[in-house]
């Protein structure tokens, strides 16, 4: 979604979405785990610079990102020829995997070997910290639902609905107006990325 304007022939900057690649871990198919399955959302911890976010997975598996250290990846680095124009080219910091794993190990034994596998994935965030939703301007029969950065899994439920509302129906349960896919086409003095007064990437 980071250079989805350009699938329709709008201009590049239309709709300014960074890549923030974020490192996360996985140690596979722990007992403990299994038996109590907590989620934990921790706070910044500054020895590591890390904020965990700690899933476990119905087979056992212990999962976490809010690693740290992203990278903003943007422009010629998603195109082809840069160092992120494929998926399998989005790979983890080790540097991360290290401060993750111990932040974690300082909270749990489960922790005490390395990870069974690590990765990146990349997060589409728009310079506002709010999604693309709604109509491609100028574009018929065309929608966009983009930009939810990390928080997908909780967007996801109410993002399908309403846009299977616009798709289906024409119109949409819930004004969408502050998530159009148009609002960036007045070009601003300063970008950032702010939600009010705080930084977005890491924790938005």
């Amino acid at each position: 979604s980071t250079l989805a304007s350009q699938w329709f022939g709008l201009p590049a900057d239309a709709w300014p979405i960074t890549g923030i690649k974020s490192t996360h871990c996985l140690w596979k198919q722990r007992e403990a785990v299994r038996n109590d399955p907590y989620a934990l959302f921790c706070a910044e911890d500054g020895r590591f610079g890390t904020h965990l976010e700690v899933y476990p997975r119905s087979d056992g598996s212990l999962y976490i990102c809010g690693i740290g250290g992203s990278d903003y990846v943007e422009g010629d680095r998603l195109k082809e020829g840069g160092d992120c124009e494929r998926a399998t080219m989005v790979a983890a910091n080790p540097s991360r995997v290290e401060a993750g794993s111990s932040c974690l190990k300082s909270m749990t034994s489960e922790a005490s070997d390395a990870p069974d596998e690590i990765g990146a994935c990349m997060r589409p965030c728009a310079p506002d910290a709010r999604p693309l939703m709604g109509p491609v301007p100028g574009i018929a029969n065309a929608y966009i639902n983009a930009a939810h950065n990390c928080w997908g899994i909780t967007w996801g439920p109410i993002a399908g609905k309403v846009m299977s509302e616009l798709i289906l129906d024409g119109k949409a349960s819930l004004d969408l107006s502050a998530f159009r896919a148009d609002r960036y086409t007045t070009k601003v003095s300063r970008r950032g990325r702010k939600q009010q007064t705080s930084d977005v990437g890491e924790q938005w």
